[in-house]
């Protein structure tokens, strides 16, 4: 090519110049899933099935609703949400007008009873809250029956990922100037991606078995598809007493361990505008590497992690508190074989002039007592 006046580097031949490029390239988000870090130090155990369960105990509930007014002081008969919370003797505290009845008798959603024991009847509201205290049987009385509830069963499922990655054969023998190659740069990348995915399903994911061809498909239910209580929407501004009251539902169960929460990036500038004295930063081997803000509440502690992938106008407002001690990663194997996160080489078809490899993993979220673990909605500021 003819070049008319000084040679520059606009119209010398591109390929003659050196190439100032950085001997390493960056990677993007190298570590986003502490979801899984700190379930599978909580705890892993192998399924031996695509679909596991779990069983369920709950206390005896202590609370209901009248599903009626009862405009008299001397009506006995008194209608509630749930008969068969209540027991003969039975001693039921009205929680708005501070009347104690005492249960003569339960048919259906039907309570007989005892007004103004130790106490003055008043009127109940349709809707008043009920609180079983306790039982008082009368002296030298037989013993009342006995009553239990049965456990219930919980499952989910496992779900496959599989993330492949490959090169041509030409490209994977060719020398490259940035490092690392392309091959372990796949490998490193595609190993962040398949991460991610386990992340993402186990926090957002709803579970389900279908039929798309003549093998079936199943997804794993997330956290948030588990947790239906302890539900708050702070609806703007995160405040203290806001924060608190939330801790105050599902902390109760914590056993004075601490818990986790996860939280978006609005929800951790949120909780750093709380008063320093109730934070503390560490980064040490017990907390697996990550950076844990710990703070203290009236209610209990809480190790607070960044979670990146809570973003977008919906989960960028999120805080998820959650009970360790209730969550387990589950990967599907046997004592002859284990399907957790492993890569899977020659995975090309035999005749290509190429070599691809895949991360595969089966695995689900097992999920225990939804009233242990709590979520902060709607968090701006």
């Amino acid at each position: 090519m003819s070049v008319t006046g000084p040679m520059s580097t606009t119209n010398v031949l591109s390929d003659q110049l050196a190439i100032d490029l950085s001997d390493k390239i960056k990677m993007l988000e190298p570590s986003s899933q502490p979801l899984a870090v700190w379930s599978r130090a909580a705890e892993t155990r192998k399924t031996i099935a695509t679909k596991f369960n779990w069983l369920e105990s709950r206390s005896k509930a202590r609370f209901d609703t009248t599903s009626g007014a009862v405009a008299s002081t001397t009506v006995t008969a008194i209608p509630v949400s749930h008969g068969s919370y209540f027991q003969q003797w039975d001693q039921v505290l009205n929680t708005r007008t501070g009347e104690q009845m005492r249960v003569d008798a339960v048919i259906g959603d039907t309570l007989t009873v005892t007004r103004g024991i130790g106490s003055t009847a008043a009127n109940l509201n349709s809707g008043d809250e009920l609180y079983i205290i306790g039982s008082a049987q009368p002296e030298g009385d037989t013993s009342k029956d006995a009553r239990s509830n049965n456990p219930s069963k919980v499952g989910n499922y496992t779900q496959i990922f599989r993330t492949p990655f490959e090169v041509t054969e030409s490209l994977d023998a060719s020398s490259f100037q940035a490092s690392p190659a392309e091959w372990p740069r796949q490998m490193l990348d595609k190993g962040i991606e398949h991460a991610k995915d386990l992340e993402l399903s186990f926090i957002l994911g709803r579970k389900s078995a279908t039929t798309p061809g003549s093998q079936e498909s199943r997804t794993t239910g997330g956290i948030l598809s588990f947790i239906t209580t302890n539900q708050t929407d702070a609806g703007g501004d995160l405040s203290e007493a806001e924060f608190n009251a939330w801790m105050a539902q599902f902390a109760r169960y914590s056993s004075g361990q601490a818990l986790l929460a996860l939280a978006s990036t609005t929800a951790v500038s949120a909780l750093n505008k709380f008063p320093a004295s109730k934070q503390q930063t560490k980064n040490d081997e017990t907390t697996y590497g990550m950076s844990v803000t710990h703070y203290t509440s009236p209610f209990g502690s809480l190790n607070l992690v960044y979670h990146p992938l809570l973003e977008g106008t919906k989960y960028g407002g999120y805080l998820i508190g959650l009970n360790m001690d209730q969550i387990a990663y589950r990967p599907l194997g046997n004592d002859q074989k284990s399907r957790d996160t492993k890569v899977l080489n020659n995975r090309q078809a035999p005749d290509a002039d190429a070599k691809k490899s895949e991360y595969l993993t089966e695995a689900g979220l097992e999920f225990g007592l939804t009233e242990k673990h709590g979520v902060l909605t709607g968090i701006t500021s």
